[in-house]
């Protein structure tokens, strides 16, 4: 009987994040915000359309966990009472050839806004491997899937970032500390996006 208590918590946090799953409504920037300082090759940047590619993904994963999801082409904070998610290029790695030119890596952070606060903020990171073992595919191509990887790691992290917020706020709960940005690299899965052993 005990045991069984043991998973309560569990239990109702996973309810109360499906909950809010349900209901929340996202305000998702689109096109993603490439930082100025952000190494990019300039052919990369003119043909491979990074930033429309990791906003269009993240808006579209955003939308199936959240069907409310609505887009907003304005980088600067939008006029709306929901969370806002942002999303900045740092860092995109890779040169023309496909993968026989090696790496393709994109390292983005996402931030979750509400008016002047900011809800949560982390780094995502997402690469694939390069060489003869790389499979054959444009570059372009593996920055597309690179970005789709992402879109979906960062529609994974936004239910446990609202659900934390949300309890924070709650007057009856003094057991969640005020909450942290939540800094570092992504445990890609394995060394690349799933989709990446289709190349």
């Amino acid at each position: 009987m005990r045991t069984n208590f043991l998973w309560l918590p569990g239990l109702l946090a996973l309810c109360f994040a499906q909950a809010i799953q349900a209901n929340e409504k996202i305000m998702v920037i689109v096109p993603a915000i490439l930082d100025a300082n952000a190494p990019i090759i300039e052919s990369v940047k003119r043909d491979c359309a990074v930033e429309a590619s990791v906003g269009n993904q993240t808006l579209q994963h955003v939308r199936e966990r959240f069907p409310g999801t609505e887009q907003s082409q304005n980088p600067t904070q939008p006029e709306t009472d929901s969370p806002v998610l942002k999303i900045t290029i740092l860092n995109v790695r890779g040169v023309g050839g496909g993968s026989w030119s090696g790496t393709k890596a994109i390292t983005i952070r996402a931030d979750l806004t509400k008016g002047a606060q900011t809800i949560g903020s982390k780094i995502f990171l997402r690469k694939s491997g390069g060489g003869v073992l790389g499979g054959v595919s444009g570059t372009c191509a593996i920055m597309d899937r690179i970005a789709e990887a992402l879109g979906r790691d960062v529609a994974n992290w936004l239910p446990g970032a609202l659900t934390i917020t949300k309890r924070e706020v709650m007057p009856s709960d003094q057991s969640v500390a005020q909450a942290t940005k939540d800094g570092g690299e992504s445990p890609a899965a394995a060394d690349k996006p799933a989709s990446e052993s289709k190349q």
